[in-house]
Order: C-alpha cells, then sequence, then structure tokens
C-alpha cells in the first residue's frame, strides 16, 4: 500500500483496548513507523516520513486516561500527572488480532502531558513500531568501504543522526549480521528501551544478552563497566549524551572491546567535537588523545523522502584508519572538525553531496534536498 492511499481506520465505536490493539496491527500491516494518539486530536501515523490521519474521529482526554490504565498500567497516569513522563514497552500477540503464533509485534510508547490545540494537560502517547524480524545489512545498500568497515577487531563505533533516522535499525542490523556469520563474537548490549529483540535460531555464537537501563542496569556508564567484567566480545548501547557514558565509552573502545554506540549528531566533524566539548576544557587535550585511540568509525546517516512515497537512507562516514588517526594525532584536536569535513568535501562524499545527486537523478525533490541542507546550498549547487 502507498503511503498515500492509507485509509482513517474504523474503531466501530468506543476505542476499546482490543479495538485499539487490533488498530496497532492495522498499522503494522499498512507500513506505519510511528503513531501519534493526543487528547484532542486526531490519530495520527507515519509512513515513509509522511504524516496521514489514522482516525475518523478525534480522541476524548478521558478515552486516553482509560486506554493507559487497560493497555499498560495505572501507574503510567501518575507519572504524566505527575510532570517526568513515562517511558514503556508494549508487545502483541494472539489470534485474536490476526498474529501468527509464536509472533509478536513490539512498539516503544513515551507518554507526556501537553497543550494540545484548546485543551490543557491532554496526554500525548507516541508510539514507535519495533519490526519483529531483525534487519538484514546486506539488504540496506550500504557502501561496500563502509561494509568492510563496519566490524573492527576492537575501538569504537559510532553511528549517528536526529531522531528518526534509523540509527538504531542500522546497529541492530550490524549485530544480527554478526551474530549469524561470526560464531565468536560474543553480545552485550545496554538499550533504553530494548527494542529489537536480538538472538534466535540462527544466532551461531552465544544468545545475546540486552540489558534494559533502569529495569535490568541503572545507567549506560554503570552497564558499561559491568561489560568490562563480561569478556563480551561487541558492547553495545543505545546513546551516550553524558559525559560518564562518554568516558566509559572511550574506556571500552581502548581495551580491547569493539564497542557501537548512538549520538544525536548530524555529521562526522560536529561527533567529534560533540564528544571532545562533554569535558570540561581543562580535560578536553587528554580526553581527545584517548578518543582519536579508540575510534574506527564514524557514520551519520540521514533519511530522505522520495519521490515515489517511500525514503531512502544517505549517509557520511570515515574510517579511522592508523594513517588518519596518526596524521590527526599530529595536530591541535580544534582542527581535526575543519580537516575531516575538508576531507569530505575532497571526496565529494558530504550527505550534501549524496543529497544532490539523489536530486539530479530524480529521486528527491527540490524541497527534500533544501530541508536538509538548506537554501543557501541548493543555491549554490543549482546556480538558482
Amino acid at each position: 500500500m502507498e503511503a498515500c492511499a492509507f485509509e482513517p481506520f474504523d474503531f466501530q465505536g468506543d476505542m476499546t483496548p482490543l479495538a485499539f490493539r487490533r488498530f496497532l496491527k492495522h498499522c503494522c500491516d499498512v507500513g506505519a513507523s510511528d503513531i501519534l494518539v493526543q487528547g484532542g486530536d486526531y490519530i495520527w501515523v507515519e509512513i515513509h516520513g509522511r504524516q496521514r490521519r489514522a482516525s475518523k474521529h478525534s480522541i476524548k482526554q478521558g478515552q486516553l486516561s482509560a486506554l493507559i490504565s487497560a493497555v499498560w498500567q495505572a501507574e503510567v497516569e501518575s507519572h504524566i500527572r505527575g510532570g517526568t513522563g513515562a517511558d514503556r514497552s508494549l508487545e502483541l500477540s494472539g489470534d485474536e488480532l490476526g498474529i501468527e503464533r509464536g509472533k509478536t509485534i513490539r512498539f516503544r510508547c513515551n507518554f507526556v502531558q501537553a497543550r494540545v490545540a484548546r485543551i490543557d494537560e491532554a496526554y500525548a502517547i507516541t508510539m514507535r513500531v519495533i519490526p519483529s524480524e531483525l534487519p538484514d545489512l546486506d539488504k540496506m545498500q550500504i557502501e561496500p568501504d563502509l561494509l568492510d568497515a563496519l566490524y573492527p577487531g576492537m575501538g569504537l563505533v559510532l553511528i549517528c543522526g536526529p531522531t528518526g533516522s534509523g540509527k538504531t535499525t542500522l546497529q541492530a542490523a550490524v549485530y544480527a549480521k554478526a551474530g549469524s556469520t561470526m560464531p565468536d563474537r560474543k553480545v552485550i548490549t545496554y538499550e533504553d528501551p530494548v527494542e529489537f529483540v536480538l538472538g534466535g535460531p540462527n544466532w551461531k555464537g552465544p544468545q545475546p544478552a540486552q540489558s534494559q537501563i533502569r529495569r535490568d542496569i541503572k545507567t549506560f556508564a554503570d552497564g558499561l563497566r559491568n561489560a568490562m567484567r563480561r569478556k563480551p566480545s561487541i558492547i553495545g548501547i543505545g546513546e551516550a549524551r553524558d559525559l560518564e557514558t562518554v568516558d566509559a565509552m572511550i574506556e571500552a573502545g581502548l581495551t580491547g572491546h569493539l564497542t557501537y554506540a548512538t549520538l544525536h549528531t548530524e555529521s562526522v566533524a560536529e561527533t567529534v567535537n560533540r564528544v571532545i566539548q562533554v569535558y570540561p576544557p581543562a580535560q578536553q587535550s587528554a580526553v581527545a588523545s584517548r578518543l582519536m585511540g579508540a575510534l574506527r568509525l564514524i557514520v551519520v546517516q540521514r533519511l530522505l523522502k522520495t519521490v515515489d512515497g517511500k525514503r531512502t537512507a544517505v549517509r557520511e562516514y570515515v574510517i579511522f584508519d592508523r594513517e588518519l588517526r596518526n596524521q590527526l594525532q599530529s595536530m591541535n584536536f580544534e582542527r581535526w572538525a575543519p580537516t575531516l569535513r575538508q576531507q569530505l568535501e575532497r571526496q565529494s562524499a558530504t550527505l550534501d553531496d549524496k543529497a544532490w545527486l539523489l536530486f539530479e537523478l530524480g529521486q528527491i525533490s527540490r524541497e527534500e534536498f533544501i530541508e536538509l541542507s538548506g537554501i543557501r546550498a541548493f543555491r549554490t549547487r543549482s546556480g538558482e
């Protein structure tokens, strides 16, 4: 079904818990990636990056309160009203939903209170569909040299991009390929929450252990310290966003482990700066040296809407081989970001370059290029 062909779901009366679960199954069937349910508004779904109205009527605040208690737990509402919000997972199964026996459908769910249109203190639920099948790295059109660089013997691999850029999917695909082709690679991950369920009969080595932050272990940093005592080959963390986690991440990469982490950054150059600038200025030079000793790869990904109603990934990346690491360590760390940016520009390998090629091939619109790169970049390249 094309994104533009989506029809609002008929709840046939009240939005009961069973009807809502059937609606969620329907969303998965039509390829929705995200679902937004908020008091005083229609339900909306996102399909290939495009918003589609998914209900015939707006949702009343009282309906949401009852739904949260029935589908999740009553304590979720207390977190919402207390101003802390909540993150939960949801798992669907059962013949009554048309889900094959032994199969499940999983969602990552966020709850918060907000003003929605004219309703104050409305509840907003944002749900991300977690595909039941692990993504296949070999079907993701990964550049050959990038594919070769994704599995160094040790060190730090950073998978970056803004929210909704496919970081988690790419990370899961990396783990899945390791599990199916590298039997000596023991995989452990720390996630918030656990999204893709790894392992299964095709996993050649030990079944992976996935720990959920706050439920199984307190923080990402605690998880990384815990990992050092478990003799893993591959350590994965969901996101590095504070000094303690970044420091533990670098240390793991320096001590013989292959460590994958994600960051919310929009370029390779920004990623290097972001990691270093987490630290106080007096520590940055020493940290930069440790970082460069650990780094093996930075890849930044974006998903662009294509003219056929779907999306495609574009990536900029730098492989930190010994020669490049030595070159960068011979200069002041403040020059690293511009040096890396210039290298990508010389190779026509920035995100802007990749997106411009898609525009010239007629695969993305003018507006989509401008959304990524800005009007100035478009005018410079087009001569407009």
